[in-house]
Order: structure tokens, then sequence, then C-alpha cells
């Protein structure tokens, strides 16, 4: 009896490696952009919220959005502080491609941090890093938002 308690015991710690190993790292960026770094000639400057150091830019003009994990991206918008890339937001029409990206980003990331049904928020967190991933769903508008950020760049330096 002694030996099956081990052998289970065993099993049961290997099981749990290999779930805590396979959960991905935290992002280092968005897409093509990596946390820190300015804004490249693709994007074109939009209005900021006044009396921040942030800067926003969207895609430039004619550029089509790729997909985000093969989900089609209706709109995008990119966050700067003091020239530092620290977050992006991709929105996504529908509730089923809600759905369908909440479904790639466990899939990426694994289970959310913090789930709130009531308010259709799930984020992911890694607890040796800054970042969170964060998707939200307004049943109003039928659209989902997927934002990006890196918190520590918004500080001062």
């Amino acid at each position: 009896m002694r030996i099956n308690s081990s052998i289970v015991a065993i099993l049961g710690l290997l099981l749990l490696g290999t779930a805590v190993t396979s959960a991905a790292d935290a992002p280092k960026g968005f897409r093509d952009l990596t946390w820190g770094t300015s804004p490249g000639k693709q994007m074109k400057s939009i209005p900021a919220p006044i009396g921040t150091d942030m800067a926003m830019y969207k895609p430039s003009q004619g550029r089509a959005m790729p997909p985000l994990f093969q989900v089609p991206v209706a709109d995008e918008e990119y966050s700067f502080s003091k020239g530092r890339f620290f977050s992006a937001s991709a929105w996504i029409d529908g509730k089923a491609n809600f759905a369908k990206i909440e479904a790639a980003l466990i899939k990426r990331y694994g289970q959310p941090s913090v789930t709130d049904e009531r308010k259709k928020i799930r984020i992911w967190k890694w607890p040796d890093s800054p970042v969170e991933v964060r998707l939200g769903y307004d049943e109003k508008y039928s659209r989902a938002t997927v934002t990006y950020v890196n918190p520590d760049l918004t500080a001062p330096k």
C-alpha cells in the first residue's frame, strides 16, 4: 500500500511540474514591438490624453491589421510613455471572436490569473514580470479588447 501511495505522489508531482513549466513566459512586447522601443515609421500619431507624457499611435493607413492568434482584428492602438512602448490594444468584433481569442490566450498563456464573469474580464499575470495581458468584452458593442501592458515603463526613469 505504501508503494502505491508513493507512486501516486510521484505521478502527481510530475503532472504538476509539467503544468507549471508548460505555461508561457510573459510576453516581451506585442506583435513586432518590444517593450521600451520607440514608435516605428509604419505608425501614425493620434491624439493622446491631455496632460500626460503619453503618445498614441495606430498602424499607418492602408495597412490591414493582421489577425491576432488567427482572430480578425478590427482596430489597434499602441501607447508610448516618454518615447518608450508600454502598451498595445487590439479590438475584436463579435461574441464568437471573443470566445476564439479567449481560447487562444488560454492556450498560449494558460488559465487567467483573474476572471470576473460579471464584467467579462480576464487578466493574465506572471509572478516574475510586471507584464499583464487583459481581455475584456463589451456586450453593448459586441466588442472584445485585448491589451498587453508593461506598467513599469510608465514610471519615471
